[in-house]
């Protein structure tokens, strides 16, 4: 990859392209927007915002490629509207919302790179704020709808009656796997602000009959507490926030919910074996890093705490850059 003037110029000057573009989903400029187009005096009545400053910033939107402007009036790019002026399964706005939240703890990294993690970490917003937790939750949601369609056509379902989903989140994974396999049962179980959300998107699809949602505070507990004799469990994008001994802990309390013969499948953002490549888990470490939780792992290292947890008949699947699969059997 090479490097110039221009390159680095570009990448050190990233945040304002990205915070130009998180202000203006933060404030609904492209949902006010929508498939219309207006002035910018309406967009700053519509949404009470500063009439100079606003105008700024509907023409950097315009610089960017991020808005159209004409006769006056601005109008959202044709694939800006699909993904951030309306709420379509497509949109991206909740993910942008959570992208701008993180700023904040960013923009602690000069500070941890010096003196390292805090003693006494801070629990991020995103899990202590309602807005922010929501938003996080749908962002994921947003992004990993994808990755559970793909995942979906990768495992074999063959004998798998009831499934748990540990961590999982808005339940993306089995609305994926349930539109594939008629005859599974799904159980998603998560934190207690999480699982709300869950069942909002259960209902959403009209699976409410084939997932539950429960409240599972799985790293915190001794055991899940979800019942038992599952014929598969899945852990995705769930063990980067936590340290090795947690992992572990969490990996033999689900060992011990699958019946004989049950598998466990890990999504994760995994690094490579040389521990630098590829990009995303990479940068997503330092997320990690800024938010005071865990880190990205490589899958030797998961792989390893599977058998130490009791499984065998390990393997492991690149799906794409910021997606691993490891399973292994009880």
């Amino acid at each position: 990859m090479e490097i110039n003037q221009d390159r680095v110029i570009s990448m050190a000057a990233g945040f304002q392209y990205s915070k130009i573009l998180l202000t203006a989903n933060e404030l609904g400029i492209f949902k006010f927007i929508g498939n219309k187009s207006h002035t910018a005096a309406e967009v700053a009545s519509g949404l009470k915002l500063d009439a100079e400053a606003t105008g700024l910033l509907l023409g950097s939107l315009v610089g960017l490629g991020l808005v159209t402007y004409k006769a006056g009036r601005y109008k959202n790019a044709p694939d800006v509207e699909k993904y951030l002026g309306t709420d379509s399964d497509d949109g991206l706005s909740c993910i942008a919302t959570h992208m701008n939240h993180m700023y904040e703890s960013w923009n602690r990294l000069d500070a941890i790179i010096k003196k390292g993690r805090p003693k006494k970490p801070e629990v991020p917003s995103i899990l202590t704020d309602k807005h922010r937790n929501r938003n996080f939750i749908c962002g994921m949601f947003e992004i990993g709808m994808g990755t559970a369609r793909l995942l979906a056509k990768n495992l074999d379902f063959k004998g798998v009656m009831k499934m748990a989903d540990i961590g999982g989140g808005p339940a993306e994974y089995p609305i994926a796997f349930a539109e594939k396999n008629p005859d599974t049962g799904f159980i998603v179980a998560d934190y207690p602000n999480t699982v709300s959300v869950a069942r909002e998107y259960i209902k959403k699809y009209g699976l409410q009959k084939r997932i539950k949602a429960v409240e599972c505070r799985f790293f915190d507990v001794p055991e899940l507490g979800i019942g038992i004799d599952y014929d598969m469990a899945l852990l995705s994008q769930v063990l980067h926030a936590a340290d090795e001994k947690k992992c572990v802990e969490l990996l033999k309390k689900v060992y011990r919910i699958l019946k004989p013969g049950g598998r466990i499948v890990i999504n994760e953002n995994a690094l490579n074996e040389d521990r630098v490549s590829p990009p995303p888990p990479l940068i997503f470490a330092i997320n990690m890093l800024v938010n005071n939780m865990g880190r990205t792992y490589t899958a030797s290292e998961m792989s390893a705490w599977l058998k130490e947890a009791g499984f065998s008949k390990i393997k492991t699947k690149r799906l794409h850059d910021r997606s691993v699969i490891i399973q292994g059997v009880k």
